[in-house]
């Protein structure tokens, strides 16, 4: 008898980068989630998201350079800042669930470093399979 392999594929997507802005976010179906899928900025384990989008995005690199990415499209969100790890954990979204992820606030840190504040709100279920 012939062994029936089956391939698996990780979604694709580009990781979105966080501005120094309030009000950018990332709104839309959640297609993966990984507890600790990801790395932090210490290369310590941190949750992983794919995203679908649902609305319009931007993702800023690190000289503020801004891409624009359009709903249907798959992103990525490596959660290595301190609450917006703490919050996607606390969530534990799965597949199918919708989410979106706002940048409140940006704020620098006595040690120089910087800690970005996120409101998550999530629609369990509200996105389909």
């Amino acid at each position: 008898m012939a062994t029936e392999w089956e391939t698996i594929t990780a979604p694709a997507g580009s990781f979105i980068g966080w501005g120094t802005k309030a009000g950018q976010h990332v709104t839309g179906r959640v297609v993966d989630y990984a507890i600790d899928g990801g790395p932090d900025y210490d290369g310590n384990k941190c949750p992983l998201l794919a995203i679908e989008l649902t609305e319009p995005a931007a993702s800023f690199n690190k000289d503020g350079e801004r891409t624009d990415i359009e709903p249907g499209e798959i992103v990525q969100i490596t959660a290595g800042q301190v609450k917006l790890k703490a919050q996607i954990r606390k969530a534990d979204p799965s597949p199918g669930d919708l989410m979106k992820i706002e940048l409140m606030a940006v704020e620098r840190t006595a040690s120089g470093r910087t800690l970005k504040d996120f409101d998550l709100k999530i629609a369990r279920g509200a996105g389909g399979n």
